[in-house]
């Protein structure tokens, strides 16, 4: 059963950027069953950024979930102050449907989901159902991480409330093909390499030396290497610098349409279990992402294939086939945030490795 002709929908991502990007099918598949409707999208300050980036087709609610992550900050006055009026005001808003675009991980995570999607007081709340659901109305079976793509899980998640099949790569609309970014002085050939993964799981990151060596190889392809990433991929790129000084740092220099422009623009893209893979795959730049520790199965570019695949697409995932990988994020829990110690599948990918790659994912066009 669907939800009726929804005129006001509520969707729930409390993510990062790259989260937020692959929900992107799901969004576009309500937004296309349901043109007139109004789209909500309730997200974090650092997610919001890359809506407008989708389109002009969702408003923006922004809720800092950090802030809630732990149940016992409801403890204070000021805090369930402020969640009693976030509340309200959603109950204000009349929604007809609810998509949360979440696993419920934890016990805590399924708690603030449930709470959320009650106080809209909304008649249709779908989402996915790992045992901890029975608040939703309209749930699609979770058959845990890696079982199928997160953005397929996504899709599903639209349509028990009417959303339709559409394109499933996720795509960015706002941006015209054929721009040239001029706010920075970039070769008309070059690589976007993004050397860190972010704040969260840091164990997915492969060692900026080896990145060092990738760049020196590019170079030696005719690509001008580029550092990209943000504030907190500086020392990374300091390492990767003292090795091929030639190269271009711009690590937290770029806002996120200058980033988007300068991706579009790369021969190929390097990076690791991040938004930035994601990126390159919505732009349609040939990128390869570098998996360790992390669920591949859930989360490497859609579509991306391996390096020994027969009908390789725009993007390749790098990956070494050691049997305690992945650890992170497996069948219906967190696992290894960090990985183990020794990292075995992620420290002994070579830069010969990724280089293979980038020839394969380019058809040797470098």
């Amino acid at each position: 059963m669907t939800a009726t002709n929804p005129k006001r929908i509520l969707a729930i991502k409390l993510a990062d950027l790259g989260d937020v990007l692959i929900t992107e099918p799901a969004l576009r598949s309500l937004r296309t069953a349901f043109p007139d409707a109004r789209i909500d999208l309730l997200t974090t300050p650092a997610a919001a950024t890359l809506v407008p980036l989708l389109g002009d087709s969702y408003n923006v609610i922004i809720f800092k979930k950090h802030d809630f992550d732990n149940p016992r900050a409801l403890l204070h006055p000021k805090a369930a102050l402020h969640l009693a009026g976030f509340g309200h005001s959603l109950r204000g808003a009349r929604y007809d449907a609810v998509a949360i675009f979440h696993h419920l991980t934890t016990p805590a995570g399924a708690l603030k989901f449930r709470a959320l999607a009650r106080a809209t007081g909304a008649a249709s709340i779908a989402g996915l159902d790992n045992g901890r659901g029975d608040f939703l109305t309209h749930a699609a079976v979770d058959k845990g991480f890696g079982a199928r793509h997160e953005v397929d899980y996504m899709l599903d998640i639209a349509r028990q409330l009417g959303g339709v099949d559409v394109d499933c790569r996720p795509v960015l609309s706002c941006l015209r093909h054929g721009e040239r970014n001029h706010a920075f002085d970039l070769p008309e050939r070059y690589a976007a390499i993004f050397p860190t993964t972010g704040p969260f799981a840091p164990g997915r990151n492969w060692p900026a030396p080896s990145f060092a060596a990738v760049a020196n190889l590019l170079k030696d392809a005719g690509l001008q290497p580029v550092i990209l990433g943000a504030a907190d991929a500086t020392d990374a790129a300091q390492t990767i610098l003292s090795g091929i000084p030639s190269a271009i740092d711009l690590t937290g220099q770029t806002t996120l349409p200058q980033l988007v422009e300068i991706v579009r623009n790369a021969c190929v893209a390097v990076s690791g279990d991040s938004f930035p893979g994601h990126l390159a795959n919505a732009v349609d730049c040939p990128v390869v992402s570098i998996f360790g520790p992390s669920n591949y199965r859930a989360w490497a570019p859609y579509g991306a294939t391996t390096v020994n695949c027969n009908e390789v697409g725009r993007a390749v995932i790098v990956r070494n086939h050691v049997p305690c990988s992945p650890c992170l994020y497996t069948g219906y829990r967190l696992g290894r945030r960090n990985g183990c110690p020794v990292r075995t599948c992620l420290l002994t990918i070579t830069p010969e490795d990724v280089m293979a790659a980038i020839n394969v994912v380019t058809r040797g066009k470098l």
